[in-house]
């Protein structure tokens, strides 16, 4: 008796989420995915590597003793450990984003 209600309720979530998502897009708001944080943070920390070697030996050690290194590795950790968080281990996150339309 109550077989029909499954696909009837399929139908509903489709229609509903169909409905949904041309309405944000038609107020201007959508879904975008980042995707590639792994690989901007190897190139950024590799070209930080790269310049510091690349420093004068006095100069390296005057920014070890200011703990740059440290530092720098610290706000790396964070940025890595909030995009994880965010992506909950994936590559890319998800955020609802709105479309600016100008004006003042």
């Amino acid at each position: 008796m109550f077989a029909f209600l499954g696909p009837l309720a399929g139908l509903l979530v489709s229609i509903v989420g169909s409905v949904v998502g041309r309405t944000l897009f038609s107020l201007g708001m959508g879904y975008v995915t980042y995707k590639g944080f792994d690989t901007a943070f190897g190139w950024l920390f590799d070209q930080i590597k790269s310049n510091m070697n690349s420093l004068d030996p006095q100069i390296v050690s005057f920014l070890a003793f200011l703990w740059v290194d440290k530092a720098i590795a610290m706000i790396m950790a964070a940025y890595t450990a909030a995009i994880f968080v965010r992506t909950l281990g994936g590559s890319g996150f998800t955020q609802l984003v709105t479309k600016y339309t100008g004006g003042t």
